[in-house]
């Protein structure tokens, strides 16, 4: 019955009753997703390895499991390679750290900055219970979007840096959907939600 495969975590599904996915086609990444119901066109619901957040995950997305790191609560990395809808791909390099607190973010876009090798500014986007900071800049044939998202409730805090290859012929297709890959990329970082477990957690 439909409503068990959507009470079912993907994990525990028969493969053959998964929809035929990149994501889902990827048995480490699959552990990650709570159910094969899109969240929003293109994106499944993500809860990280350390049970710290939460995301819209892209469809065409896989986690690499050889660089995926946890230690404990404290600290989750991974890279997440990404074939788009264009007929490009991205990499995206994630880190998570449980002990990031709000009076420090300067330090952390500093340190972000530093590890982009590049001078950039950060837009901020103040939601309800999480900072969004992001920038981008193009060089070496990429487009790159980094960000940095801060838990307000609690600590914790997330660095993101977005790579996407537009070397060669594929510079003409990153050029067309520069304004609408932005935007899909600033939407896909408000995604992220901190799992704040202050009130009743259930």
């Amino acid at each position: 019955m439909d409503n068990d495969k959507t009470n079912t975590k993907p994990s525990e599904m028969n493969p053959e009753d998964l929809p035929d996915v990149r994501v889902f086609n990827d048995e480490f990444t699959r552990d990650f997703l709570q159910t094969t119901e899109e969240i929003r066109p293109g994106y499944y619901p993500f809860l990280s390895g350390t049970g710290a957040y939460k995301m819209d995950f892209p469809a065409g997305g896989v986690i690499g499991e050889r660089a995926y790191a946890i230690k404990e609560k404290g600290y989750e990395e991974y890279p997440v390679h990404i074939e788009n809808e264009d007929g490009t791909g991205s990499m995206v390099n994630i880190n998570y750290y449980s002990y990031h607190r709000t009076e420090n973010v300067d330090s952390y876009l500093d340190s972000l900055e530093h590890r982009l090798g590049e001078n950039v500014d950060f837009k901020k986007i103040n939601g309800d219970s999480q900072s969004v900071y992001y920038t981008n800049y193009e060089g070496d044939g990429f487009y790159t979007y980094a960000g940095y998202v801060q838990n307000k409730i609690n600590n914790g805090g997330i660095k993101i840096i977005y790579n996407k290859d537009c070397r060669g012929e594929l510079e003409k297709i990153c050029k067309r959907n520069k304004q609408k890959d932005k935007e899909g990329i600033i939407q896909w970082m408000e995604s992220i939600r901190f799992v704040n477990k202050d009130a009743n957690s259930g």
